[in-house]
């Protein structure tokens, strides 16, 4: 008889705030994937667009009341995730020349005519963003950022899901990678546009403002691996996410390698606050540098709040796109255990 398991929530020492556009973009983002995603089949856009993936962009930056500063956010929000979907099988020669045009695409190219639309997306996204007055060197900040969710994140994970044999990372190298991977290092950067001040480089570059980024993305990564466990958890090949790799390397149960991972989950956010409430001296950036970390911790609860309260159907039953190189067709479908309860 199988265990019963209890997935866990999380929760946070600091509070949640609302959006107050929290749903701005849900009809615009209907059109962006009919005019700009049709490289994807017809059955993924359908299973795209009920997902809400532009509610990410507002949940994770609630004091946002502008829906200008917010759109190309929310744009991001969607080809950061799309890109991780479709593109998670690509072979890494191909990754790599696909990295490169993303790269110069966001940096200030327009794509070609014949190019798929997620490119045509990046570019707006750009121009709209430098028109709301974000400067070059923030440009060339979340354009480096992205090289490297693909290049650092993405890449690193494809030897794991082509293998033919399902092999699991040790935890140091599943985390060293998965902060890259699941994309908040470029997110992260979407602070400053939506409250309309670009961290100055030496700011941004200090060690404790970068820790801080750090633990953005190895929370919203637990946050994710949680969400997605009663997904996963029924594919045979699936072996990166935390629970699996905590379960296989200290021969846990699933309830104590949630456990476990959860306890990891609570000791990052405990340093991000905590270096929030002990930021070194700044001089005349101090304030600027602790409104970017409170908004490094909204975007950590913000994301809790989208998973639990969005009411989007991506980590339900056959929501999620076939990715490129994978397997094709309709009848993908992973049951779910009648053990996995929230």
């Amino acid at each position: 008889m199988r265990e019963e398991l209890i997935v866990p929530k999380c929760h946070y020492p600091w509070p949640t705030v609302n959006s107050p556009i929290a749903n701005a973009f849900d009809d615009e983002e209907k059109d962006w994937y009919d005019n700009d995603y049709t490289f994807i089949s017809e059955e993924g856009i359908r299973r795209c667009k009920p997902q809400f993936l532009s509610r990410v962009a507002t949940y994770m930056n609630p004091t946002c009341d502008s829906i200008e500063r917010m759109r190309p956010c929310a744009r991001m929000m969607i080809y950061i995730t799309l890109f991780d979907d479709y593109f998670g099988m690509t072979p890494a020669k191909e990754l790599e020349v696909i990295a490169d045009r993303v790269y110069e695409v966001m940096m200030g190219e327009d794509p070609r005519e014949d190019e798929i639309g997620i490119l045509r997306q990046m570019a707006a996204a750009r121009k709209e963003w430098l028109a709301n007055g974000m400067p070059q060197f923030w440009i060339e900040r979340i354009s480096i950022n992205f090289y490297e969710f693909i290049m650092y994140g993405i890449a690193e994970e494809i030897p794991f899901k082509q293998a033919e044999n399902r092999t699991y990372p040790l935890l140091a190298h599943y985390l060293s990678f998965r902060r890259y991977s699941i994309g908040m290092m470029p997110y992260g950067d979407l602070t400053d546009p939506a409250i309309n001040y670009a961290l100055p480089v030496h700011i941004y570059n200090h060690p404790i403002m970068q820790r801080c980024r750090e633990l953005l993305c190895l929370l919203i990564a637990v946050q994710n691996d949680f969400v997605s466990l009663k997904k996963e958890i029924e594919i045979d090949h699936e072996c990166l996410n935390i629970i699996f790799v905590l379960r296989n390397q200290y021969k846990l149960s699933y309830q104590e390698a949630c456990t476990e991972a959860m306890r990891i989950h609570n000791a990052h956010a405990q340093e991000l606050d905590h270096l929030h409430n002990n930021l070194p001296d700044f001089g005349e950036f101090q304030e600027a540098a602790y409104d970017h970390v409170y908004h490094i911790k909204l975007h950590v609860s913000g994301c809790a709040n989208w998973y639990y309260n969005s009411g989007t159907s991506r980590y339900e039953h056959k929501a999620f796109i076939i990715p490129q190189y994978g397997k094709e067709g309709d009848d993908l479908i992973i049951p779910h255990s009648i053990f996995v309860k929230e």
